[in-house]
């Protein structure tokens, strides 16, 4: 009779496994990891190009199906039980929330004492601040030809911060901490604005590796993708909520635009469509009483008004230049704008032939997209490798995460279709099917405003289905909790280069031969006009104001065959 029992509970308990989520999703997950490893058995991609991808599946999905038995079969709750009596002494929620706070700490430990690495911020961005704020004076640093229209043309908001702290704190070093307080902005507006717990709103963006690796560096993708990011999500609330046309949500939306908008030009169109929106909504809001027409036509106004400082650099650049995207060329019904160069056209064969969506599918889901040249799987723009390769720019979201959220996303809407997930996903299906249309979609740090959107939407409908529903399994702290595998995973894969400090300072940097030719520096004398040609990304780094006392003006030049003239009456340096 008793071994009848044990036999029976045993049976109502493997049936009871069919309902369990967790149960679910391990078993979904194990098959996607199957029907990948099919793939490259029968050839359709490069099987060892998916091994990473294929194992992490596997074992989040052997996991997943372990806590599902380990929950079905109440195991969970008696460990519980038994280890209850120290629960006192430590929380889930206090460890996730002191990782948080030790991750962030240590990046910003790399963001005030590392120097940068990669081509951009030494090409554009460091030699811009230093431009706006007079601390290199044209005189001593002068830009290539299309460097120097370039920064006549480029949005520079994000620049001119760079160089207020370059000012601030006399070191270049410090234009990293622009990209690093953008994150902290973010996570305060989920933590403030959305009621997200800080633990989960910290994590669960750093477990995305183009928001980890440019969180300490003087890129300006993540400053100008985050402002969209708090815009796009504003303009969610004013959706969700009939009582949010406050002018605090207002003011939100003017600043985040603006900031947007003058920081980089792929994110003015995404901009446009967003302030659509949310003229819609204000259309909306107050036509629902015809008494409130005046107070539209003012608002409308208003809006109008605040456009000319949103779109600031456009407007200045056709006014100027009669080009709003100057100096990048631009056709209106085959009229050529003026320009001083072409739209960037490097893209692979292979590459080029996928649509807009299967490319950009293929980016963010990491489909053959890792390279063994590179020193870590992900890096800030993806490259190390030729720009007319397959791979460049290729990844960056890390598609096992992206996959995770896609599923969370799914049961999060299905499981509490209320009218916040119901806006949420027509989000998600407006950024998805717009954004892979924008020039060079696929790479993913242009664009990374969808991935941070889409890991906000799933952290805040979590705590919606929490707040609403007697659900315990899925909860802000247990999403967290994977959250954290994958950013741990990214840390370790890239040997904890982007979150702990080598305290390798500016100074040390250009005594790096690899990086600055010393044999030139040797070849400069005071008062010295040279002309350095064929030395980007690092040409900046040759600029007497790094190596006081001396000084000399330096004339920088991607090819002195293509620019002769720029160099006329200079001492040519080159290898």
């Amino acid at each position: 009779m008793y071994v009848n029992r044990i036999v029976s509970s045993f049976f109502f308990n493997i049936y009871q496994v069919k309902d369990n989520f967790f149960y679910i999703l391990g078993l979904t997950l194990i098959s996607i990891s199957l029907m990948i490893g099919m793939a490259g058995y029968l050839s359709y991609v490069t099987a060892y190009q998916l091994k990473t991808v294929r194992i992490l599946l596997g074992v989040i999905g052997f996991l997943f199906l372990t806590f599902g038995f380990l929950q079905s079969f109440n195991i969970i709750k008696n460990l519980k039980k038994y280890f209850n009596p120290f629960s006192y002494l430590i929380s889930t929620k206090l460890i996730l929330s002191v990782l948080a706070i030790t991750i962030l700490f240590s990046i910003f430990l790399i963001s005030f004492f590392d120097s940068n690495y990669g081509g951009d911020a030494f090409m554009y961005h460091l030699p811009f601040a230093a431009r706006i704020w007079n601390i290199i004076t044209p005189e001593e640093y002068s830009f290539e030809y299309y460097t120097e229209h370039r920064f006549l043309g480029f949005p520079l908001f994000a620049n001119w911060l760079q160089g207020l702290f370059w000012k601030l704190f006399q070191k270049p070093e410090a234009t990293n901490l622009v990209s690093y307080l953008s994150l902290l902005t973010i996570i305060s507006y989920l933590k403030l604005y959305l009621k997200i717990p800080f633990y989960m709103a910290s994590l669960s963006l750093l477990a995305i590796p183009m928001v980890h690796m440019h969180a300490a560096r003087s890129y300006i993708d993540l400053p100008g993708n985050i402002a969209v990011s708090i815009l796009i999500l504003t303009t969610y609330c004013l959706y969700i909520n009939k009582n949010s046309l406050k002018s605090k949500n207002l003011l939100i939306i003017f600043i985040s635009a603006t900031i947007a908008a003058n920081t980089k030009f792929q994110l003015i169109p995404v901009v446009f469509i967003v302030l659509c929106f949310v003229l819609f909504k204000i259309k909306v809001i107050f036509l629902e009483n015809k008494k409130n027409f005046p107070k539209l036509f003012r608002s409308v106004t208003l809006c109008l008004l605040a456009s000319l400082i949103v779109f600031f650099t456009p407007i200045k650049n056709t006014v100027i230049y009669s080009n709003p995207f100057y100096p990048v060329e631009i056709k209106v019904a085959e009229f050529v704008l003026n320009n001083k160069e072409t739209p960037p056209d490097f893209m692979h064969e292979n590459i080029r032939k996928l649509s807009p969506y299967l490319r950009w599918g293929r980016s963010i889901l990491e489909i053959d997209v890792f390279d063994d040249r590179r020193p870590w799987p992900w890096t800030l723009g993806m490259d190390f490798i030729s720009w007319d390769e397959e791979k460049f720019g290729l990844g960056g979201y890390f598609g096992s995460y992206v996959i995770f959220n896609f599923l969370l996303f799914i049961y999060l809407c299905w499981k509490n279709y209320s009218l916040e997930a119901k806006v949420a996903s027509s989000v998600m299906a407006l950024m998805t099917v717009i954004t892979p249309l924008f020039p060079q979609s696929y790479e993913l740090r242009y664009y990374m405003y969808w991935m941070i959107v889409f890991v906000s939407l799933n952290s805040f409908l979590t705590c919606q289905l929490v707040q609403k529903s007697s659900q315990k399994v899925i909860n802000p702290k247990n999403i967290t909790l994977i959250a954290t595998f994958f950013v741990m995973t990214f840390i370790i894969k890239t040997k904890f280069f982007f979150t702990i400090p080598e305290f390798a300072s500016f100074n040390k940097q250009i005594m790096r031969e690899d990086i600055v030719d010393q044999n030139i520096l040797r070849s400069i004398n005071n008062g010295d006009n040279v002309c350095i040609v064929n030395k980007a990304p690092h040409t900046f780094l040759y600029s007497s104001h790094f190596y006081s006392p001396n000084k000399y003006s330096v004339k920088a030049e991607f090819n002195i065959d293509l620019n002769e003239e720029e160099c006329k009456g200079r001492k040519i340096l080159k290898n």
